[in-house]
């Protein structure tokens, strides 16, 4: 969902190593395990205001910068086959089951869909040119945007909780059909759109 909600916007996106691979934090369990001086030191100021060593490192598991340094997991061979040596930082326990050569195996992995972005940011001139209009503006649960360029438009709606939540459905959109989503299926009729945990839809004016 994020990275439909980043990629179908206007600008120059980025992918950061191992995002394609929704890569995770490290969520280390001994503070020896990182490295980052920043992160060394917020953990001995945390447990001098009173936290407890799990409630420390569980702050660092969402804030430290080593969790965006771990090395690439390319396989689910030693050290995620990133190195036959000893990497400088700990690989997440995860890697056996997130890896370049297991999502590439699989249709339905976050690396098939980054490529399907990829793919249709370079089809389609709206992505990369199209104007942008945000909608549900008062729905923080939603974050929905409109694409328009030349004769055509793109809605882009995005679920941003673990909740399902509910979109109208604008007379405008009734032939408009489904581009792009994380789910198979989709739960829309003439007048709402339901939107299943976290997830994305993109509807194209132009898609018969």
């Amino acid at each position: 969902m994020l990275a439909a909600a980043v990629h179908m916007m206007r600008g120059t996106p980025y992918v950061y190593q191992g995002e394609e691979l929704g890569m995770t934090n490290a969520h280390y369990k001994d503070i020896s395990q990182y490295r980052d001086v920043e992160s060394l030191n917020y953990y001995q100021i945390l447990l001098k205001e009173g936290k407890t060593k799990e409630q420390a490192l569980a702050i660092l598991a969402e804030r430290s910068r080593d969790n965006s340094r771990t090395p690439m997991q390319w396989t689910a061979g030693e050290n995620a086959g990133f190195t036959e040596g000893t990497p400088w930082i700990g690989i997440p326990e995860n890697y056996k089951e997130i890896n370049a050569e297991a999502e590439r195996e699989d249709p339905d992995s976050i690396y098939r869909f980054y490529k399907k972005l990829i793919a249709l940011r370079k089809e389609k001139d709206i992505i990369a040119e199209g104007t942008i209009g945000f909608l549900e503006k008062e729905n923080r649960n939603v974050l929905a945007y409109r694409r328009n360029y030349r004769d055509e438009e793109l809605i882009v709606l995005n679920n941003l909780t673990s909740e399902k939540v509910t979109v109208k459905v604008r007379p405008e959109w009734k032939d408009y059909k489904k581009l792009l989503g994380n789910y198979e299926d989709s739960m829309m009729n003439e007048k709402e759109i339901i939107l299943r945990p976290f997830e994305t839809m993109v509807l194209d004016s132009k898609v018969r």
